[in-house]
């Protein structure tokens, strides 16, 4: 066969006409490089199509979930009343039983305020807490604010003592709506501690233009004479 290129005559020779013997020699010589280009083509696509054409680090084949944070419990009013506060302690003399009231009234600072609460469990209103208190130094209180205005015996503001109850009115003629326990009685005011819409804090009531307008009694639930 003759083939025309750039001008010159090239003779290719047909394949009919080649030996047989030639052209199995040329076709053996051709399966290594076949091969070999299979072989290059099925790994380059086994690698892209596994690992997305880069390598990945060795991963878990799952991760581990963060565990839901625990629900905080609620305390109903019926579990409130049944957590008793600690056992009284022996403290003699009058002196020490104010001090230790005045001790463990503070033991409970932050404690949230809950309407009609009665244990740090829950939260405390504010007579829950003063009868909660005073139950530390064996003093039994009346439940709410108005009776307890009734316990004990009735001092002049100016000699409170350290726990000393003190009761608010928001006129003179309203019902008491608020009851505080008195921490010290010191030259730059009153300070008491009480279960208020903040939680149990401790607060100057003469210096408070909230607390002290409404100052209506003190009553001293602790002496015995």
């Amino acid at each position: 066969m003759l083939s025309k290129s750039c001008n010159a005559f090239t003779y290719i020779p047909s394949m009919n006409r080649m030996p047989s013997f030639s052209l199995k020699l040329l076709l053996l010589s051709a399966l290594p490089f076949f091969f070999s280009q299979c072989s290059i083509f099925s790994n380059s696509y086994s690698y892209n199509s596994s690992r997305g054409g880069r390598p990945v680090e060795d991963r878990p084949l799952y991760e581990e979930a963060t565990p839901p944070a625990e629900p905080e419990e609620e305390a109903s009013d019926e579990e409130d009343s049944r957590i008793p506060p600690a056992p009284p302690v022996a403290v003699e003399g009058e002196a020490a039983l104010r001090q230790e009231a005045v001790r463990y009234a503070r033991t409970f600072l932050g404690t949230p305020y809950k309407l009609g609460g009665t244990s740090p469990r829950g939260g405390f209103d504010c007579s829950g807490f003063t009868s909660y208190v005073m139950d530390q130094v064996d003093v039994v209180l009346s439940r709410t604010s108005g009776m307890q205005e009734k316990d004990g015996k009735k001092v002049k503001l100016k000699d409170v003592k350290p726990g000393d109850l003190i009761f608010y009115r928001r006129s003179p003629l309203g019902k008491v709506f608020h009851v505080s326990l008195v921490v010290d009685n010191r030259a730059d005011g009153i300070h008491v501690i009480h279960s208020t819409s903040r939680g149990v804090v401790e607060d100057n009531i003469t210096q408070s233009s909230y607390w002290e307008p409404k100052i209506s009694s003190a009553r001293d639930v602790i002496s015995q004479d």
